[in-house]
């Protein structure tokens, strides 16, 4: 059976929409640490175990994560950039155009000339100048806008970050202290890097490696053997392979871990159109099936769920979509009878779709 995994974010700490998410299918409730805070994290949690529900928790991993920026606004081509190693803590309000990164240790790594691009909005920095105190001087090369918790790549380099941030580490010793027994490991690369992160957890902890980084793939057998699940993230993954190889990277993926015995699940875009929409596409839906068929062992929803506008009909949705595969895949396609989700959970321009 194939296992429902959602993200809870802004849209779902609500208790009354996570009972109806549980209702509507979720099998396995993630918080994400790179979208999260010490506050936050110990307030999702006691709002979860009121539920009866203990919360896995996802790693912000290796990768150049913005703290802190100010203003938060669209930057234009020309303009200049002081990029900061720190929390952003020190930053006031008449500072202006300062970006904070994670990672103290890639200031070493980041070299002039080089090109960051800040997720997929199109924000491009060239590299002018490096100073002491881990400060350096970029000029926007392409304009876009961007935010806290965005991630920024460096073009054609592949970064030695630490598998774990600090506040992971901190994270998972208090979700271990309450209970959590998974958590989701992101930019796994190789072996060694997951056992370093199970070093950080109890023996008794499911961990799940996430594949989002090209050496990911390639290490993917070597990850295999040391990890109890894998999760592909074809969003993070698409930064560093073509989205036309994406498909082909996964059922790879896929095929591989079913050899293995090992679960593997699938993230990113699985229902992006319900992000605002109440009805998904036909290709989502085909999409959807197609990863069933190849094997994979679960779904995630992660933004549908977190900020998206409808996180009850999405769970709800995917429900009745594996259901159906089920019973197609068992042979009782035109005998056994799966029930459209209750119209309460997916709204009447949903259920009437379906």
């Amino acid at each position: 059976m194939s296992s429902i995994i959602v993200t809870i974010g802004p849209k779902s700490i609500d208790p009354n929409v996570i009972r109806k998410i549980k209702l509507a299918g979720a099998d396995r409730f993630r918080i994400n640490l790179s979208h999260s805070d010490e506050k936050s994290l110990k307030e999702y949690f006691e709002i979860l175990s009121n539920e009866g529900i203990t919360p896995a928790i996802d790693t912000q991993g290796a990768q150049l994560r913005i703290n802190n920026l100010c203003p938060q606004n669209n930057y234009e081509i020309g303009q200049f950039i002081e990029i900061r190693f720190s929390d952003g803590n020190e930053l006031k309000k008449e500072d202006k155009n300062i970006i904070c990164l994670n990672h103290k240790e890639a200031y070493p790594q980041i070299n002039i000339g080089d090109r960051l691009k800040v997720d997929f909005n199109g924000l491009a920095l060239e590299v002018l100048s490096k100073e002491s105190d881990n400060l350096i001087n970029t000029k926007v090369i392409a304009s876009g806008k961007t935010e806290i918790n965005k991630a920024l790549d460096v073009s054609n380099k592949n970064l030695n970050l630490s598998i774990l941030t600090e506040f992971d580490k901190k994270a998972i010793d208090y979700a271990i202290s309450r209970g959590c027994n998974e958590v989701y490991a992101s930019f796994i690369s190789n072996a060694n890097q997951v056992n370093e992160v199970r070093k950080q957890i109890n023996q008794n902890i499911r961990l799940i490696s996430k594949i989002e980084t090209s050496l990911g793939v390639a290490n993917i057998e070597e990850i295999l053997e040391v990890s109890d699940e894998i999760l592909i993230d074809r969003g993070d993954l698409s930064r560093e392979i073509s989205i036309a190889s994406i498909p082909i990277a996964v059922f790879r993926i896929i095929e591989l871990a079913n050899k293995k015995n090992k679960p593997v699940n699938i993230a990113t875009n699985v229902l992006d159109s319900m992000m605002n929409s109440s009805i998904p596409s036909r290709a989502e839906i085909s999409d959807i099936y197609s990863n069933l068929s190849a094997g994979a062992n679960g779904i995630v929803l992660a933004a549908e769920v977190a900020i998206g506008s409808n996180p009850i009909s999405s769970t709800a949705l995917l429900k009745y979509l594996i259901d159906l595969f089920n019973n197609h895949k068992n042979g009782l396609h035109g005998i056994g009878k799966v029930l459209k989700p209750k119209k309460e959970l997916i709204g009447d321009e949903l259920f009437n779709w379906l």
